[in-house]
């Protein structure tokens, strides 16, 4: 293991040559992982191996060399360097996992269940409760390796040797060394997520709204843009009449933006199903009241109180509902290749 660990910072400094980042992440898995197996004095024994039996010379080299591992690892980026951001797509084979083309959200649920079965073990670890470490660290073996069978592409991102080394150090009461298993298992999880969960959640987690219809003013249908687009027009031409002291227009704009908004909420529907709350907490009685009373203040003339209201539906209505829907959808639009 020795010669291992020697071999991978050898490595390590060729790959940091080439800027190599997931090479580099590889090869401090085995230092790592040597370093955590062994006892405390080989422990010593290889970390002496490895720094200080080198020449002294490369001393200075070897404390800046594991300052850029830390940084090239952790993905960061000088302020100089550019605009360009590199991202990795995640494999196709993850999409059936996800809804539409899954029933259920069964990837997320695996990772909701990886998170509170270590979280159980560390625990369990704490109270030195063998039973309940044992009981947990089985049903992380069995999700953890489910993430190599729904994506054979990320076998490699996985270590699924840890797992019988922790199983060890549970039967052994060793809490230290159970610990120190843990994280490196959910260092494994980190470097995924640092390499695609940005955009896993925007391919995957944000709505789709392409093929959603909904009935225009006219009573046509039109596309989810389409909407969007008439209802900005409504909330312009109610703020430019009342500027320009035209107020039967901003009346006549102000009951046709209340029935598109009424048309839009019955669009909600199609991804809250049986949750009325979306739409109420957005489009809901509060909003009608505020539609309402613009009405009113619009016919007595009262243009500051009709343009303070209108301020508050957009922060109320519009920037609420963009906020939750608009912002990831966008940008999935913008980072996918289009079809």
């Amino acid at each position: 293991m020795n010669g291992e660990i020697i071999t991978a910072y050898q490595y390590i400094t060729n790959d940091l040559r080439q800027k190599k980042g997931r090479q580099i992440r590889e090869y401090c898995w085995i230092v790592e992982g040597g370093l955590n197996f062994f006892d405390d004095n080989r422990m010593t024994y290889s970390i002496i191996n490895v720094l200080f039996l080198w020449p002294s010379n490369t001393m200075k080299f070897i404390s800046a060399l594991l300052f850029l591992i830390f940084v090239l690892a952790a993905g960061v980026v000088p302020a100089y360097a550019g605009k360009a951001v590199s991202i990795d797509v995640p494999p196709a084979s993850l999409e059936k996992w996800y809804k539409p083309a899954n029933k259920r959200q069964v990837w997320l649920h695996t990772m909701f269940k990886l998170r509170r079965e270590m979280q159980a073990i560390s625990e369990y670890a704490k109270l030195n409760d063998q039973p309940g470490m044992a009981k947990w660290i089985a049903r992380l073996e069995k999700d953890y390796n489910k993430i190599a069978d729904m994506v054979p592409e990320w076998e490699k991102e996985i270590k699924p040797r840890l797992l019988p080394e922790l199983e060890m150090f549970a039967e052994k009461g060793d809490a230290p060394r159970v610990a120190k298993t843990l994280k490196m298992i959910q260092r494994t999880c980190d470097d995924c997520h640092q390499d695609y969960q940005p955009l896993v959640t925007a391919m995957h987690r944000s709505p789709h709204y392409d093929e959603l219809k909904l009935k225009g003013i006219n009573g046509s249908q039109q596309s989810f843009e389409d909407n969007m687009e008439e209802l900005s027009e409504s909330v312009n031409r109610i703020l430019i009449a009342l500027d320009d002291g035209h107020n039967p227009v901003a009346l006549k704009s102000s009951k046709t933006l209340a029935s598109q908004l009424q048309n839009l909420g019955d669009s909600c529907i199609a991804c809250h199903k049986n949750d009325a709350y979306p739409r109420e907490r957005i489009l809901g009685k509060a909003t009608q009241q505020r539609l309402e009373i613009l009405q009113s203040n619009i016919s007595k003339g009262l243009v500051k109180d009709s343009q303070k209201l209108m301020g508050e539906i957009a922060v109320t209505v519009c920037a609420r509902c963009h906020n939750t829907h608009r912002i990831v959808y966008d940008l999935r639009n913008a980072l996918l290749p289009v079809k």
